[in-house]
C-alpha cells in the first residue's frame, strides 16, 4: 500500500514539473533577452496558426512585439490617421486607406534632417517555425514625385533589435524620382534560404542615400506573415471599350473558397458603386478567367475595381483600373435587343450632337403605335424600352429622327418582330 501510494505521488509531482515547464518554455518564445535590448512593449501575438496580422489601429505604436529602431537616430517609424493633411513633413499629400475596409491608422515614416543617411527599421514580432509556402503580404504607398528612396524586406533568424541580423533579403524596393505609387499589395514567398522550422522577424527598412537633400515618405499596412491564404491570386485586370459598352477581363492564378467577384465602378466626381457580381471558381489552382459588361455607360472617365468575396464573408480589392468611354462623333440607332421580343425589348441611339428627337413605333400599315420619346437630349448614348404587351405579333418599325442644334439631321428606321 506504501509503495501504491508512494507511486501516486510521484506521478502527480512528475506531472505538475512537466506543466510548469511547458508555461516557462511559451512564455519564453515571447521574449528576447539581450542586455543591448532597447525598452519596448512586450505583448501576446498569434502563435498557434504562426502568424502575424497587423493594420496599426491600436492607441500605441510600434504594436505590441513590434519594435521600431533607427540605425542613424530620428522619429522613424509612426502612426499617422487616415484623412491627414498635409502629411506630415510635407506641404501637402493626403494619407488615404490602403482599402475601404482597412481602417483608420497606418505605419508612415518620411525622411528627416538627423542624419545624411536615413535609416529606418519597423521589425515584426517574432513568427514561429516558418514552412515551405509561407509568406510576406503588405500594402505599400510611396509619396512624392520629387524624391527617390528604398524600402527593403529583410528576415532576421537570431534578434529582433540589429540591423546586422538581418541577413535574408526578401525584396530590395527602389522607387526612383516618379509620380506617387498609391496603394499596392504586394506579396513575397519566405525564400528557400530560409530553413523550415525557423523562428523569424521581419524588417521593413526605409533608407536612402542622398547626400544630404530629400526622401519620400512611406505608408505601410495590412501585414500579414506566416501561413498566409490569399483567397484570390489575381493574375491580370484589364478593360476593353466598344461604343458606351467597357468590358472588364481578368483572371486568377489560384483561388481558395471563393464566392464571387463584385464588380465596383466610379465616376470620376463620385465614389464606387457596385454594378454587378459574377460568381468564382471556390477553389482551384488553375488558371480562370472572367468578364462582366458594364452597358450603355455615358461618355467618361470611370475607376472599376473588384471587391472578392470569400465564402466566409471576406473580402479583399483587386487594384484599380481607369478607362474611358468617348462621345460619339456620329448619330446611330442600333437594332432593337432581343428580336423577335416578347414583350419588351430596348432601344439604343446615339447623338453625335444636343439634338431634338423623336422616337415611334408604326405597324405595317404605317399607322403610328406608340411615341417613345419626344424632346431635347444631350449628345451621347441613350436608350428606350418599348412594350408591347397590349399588341398582337407581327412586325413592327422604329422610327427616329434628330435635329441636331447645330443644323445637322437624323433619321432611321428598324424593322422588329413581336412573337408572341
Amino acid at each position: 500500500m506504501k509503495k501504491f501510494l508512494a507511486t501516486i505521488l510521484l506521478l502527480v509531482l512528475g506531472l505538475s514539473i512537466s506543466a510548469s515547464a511547458q508555461n516557462a518554455s511559451k512564455t519564453n518564445l515571447n521574449r528576447t533577452n539581450s542586455n543591448n535590448s532597447p525598452v519596448f512593449v512586450y505583448g501576446p501575438w498569434t502563435e498557434s496558426d504562426n502568424q502575424v496580422n497587423e493594420s496599426f489601429e491600436g492607441a500605441s505604436f510600434p504594436p505590441a512585439g513590434w519594435l521600431k529602431f533607427n540605425v542613424q537616430g530620428s522619429d522613424g517609424w509612426t502612426t499617422i490617421n487616415v484623412g491627414t493633411t498635409p502629411i506630415p513633413g510635407w506641404t501637402g499629400g493626403t494619407a488615404t486607406p490602403a482599402t475601404a475596409d482597412a481602417g483608420s491608422k497606418m505605419a508612415y515614416t518620411t525622411y528627416d534632417n538627423v542624419a545624411t543617411n536615413n535609416d529606418h527599421w519597423l521589425a515584426s514580432p517574432q513568427v514561429l517555425n516558418v514552412q515551405p509556402g509561407d509568406s510576406i503580404m503588405f500594402w505599400l504607398r510611396k509619396y512624392s514625385s520629387a524624391y527617390s528612396d528604398n524600402m527593403d524586406i529583410k528576415i532576421s533568424t537570431t534578434v529582433q533589435n540589429n540591423a546586422a541580423a538581418y541577413t535574408t533579403t526578401v525584396a530590395a524596393l527602389v522607387f526612383p524620382v516618379g509620380p506617387d505609387t498609391g496603394w499596392r499589395m504586394l506579396k513575397y514567398a519566405i525564400p528557400n534560404s530560409v530553413p523550415a522550422g525557423s523562428n523569424i522577424y521581419v524588417g521593413f527598412r526605409s533608407w536612402v542615400i542622398d547626400n544630404i537633400n530629400n526622401g519620400g515618405a512611406f505608408f505601410l499596412d495590412l501585414v500579414k506573415i506566416g501561413g498566409v491564404v490569399v483567397p484570390v491570386e489575381f493574375a491580370t485586370f484589364y478593360s476593353s471599350v466598344n461604343q458606351n459598352n467597357v468590358t472588364l477581363h481578368w483572371s486568377t492564378a489560384t483561388e481558395t473558397n471563393n464566392l464571387g467577384f463584385e464588380v465596383e465602378r466610379k465616376a470620376a466626381n463620385g465614389s464606387f458603386v457596385k454594378v454587378g457580381f459574377v460568381s468564382g471558381k471556390g477553389t482551384t489552382t488553375n488558371t480562370s478567367s472572367y468578364s462582366y459588361q458594364d452597358k450603355n455607360v455615358q461618355p467618361g472617365t470611370y475607376s472599376y475595381r473588384l471587391r472578392q468575396i470569400d465564402l466566409d464573408g471576406t473580402s479583399e480589392y483587386s487594384n484599380v483600373i481607369e478607362t474611358e468611354v468617348l462621345r460619339p462623333n456620329e448619330y446611330a440607332l442600333n437594332q432593337n435587343y432581343p428580336n423577335p421580343f416578347n414583350p419588351s425589348t430596348k432601344l439604343s441611339f446615339s447623338l453625335a450632337v444636343d439634338a431634338k428627337v423623336t422616337v415611334k413605333i408604326f405597324n405595317v400599315l404605317g399607322q403610328e403605335i406608340s411615341t417613345l420619346i419626344n424632346g431635347n437630349l444631350t449628345a451621347g448614348s441613350h436608350n428606350v424600352n418599348f412594350n408591347a404587351a397590349g399588341l398582337q405579333s407581327g412586325v413592327y418599325f422604329a422610327k427616329m429622327e434628330a435635329k441636331g442644334i447645330d443644323g445637322s439631321s437624323f433619321s432611321d428606321i428598324k424593322k422588329m418582330i413581336l412573337n408572341k
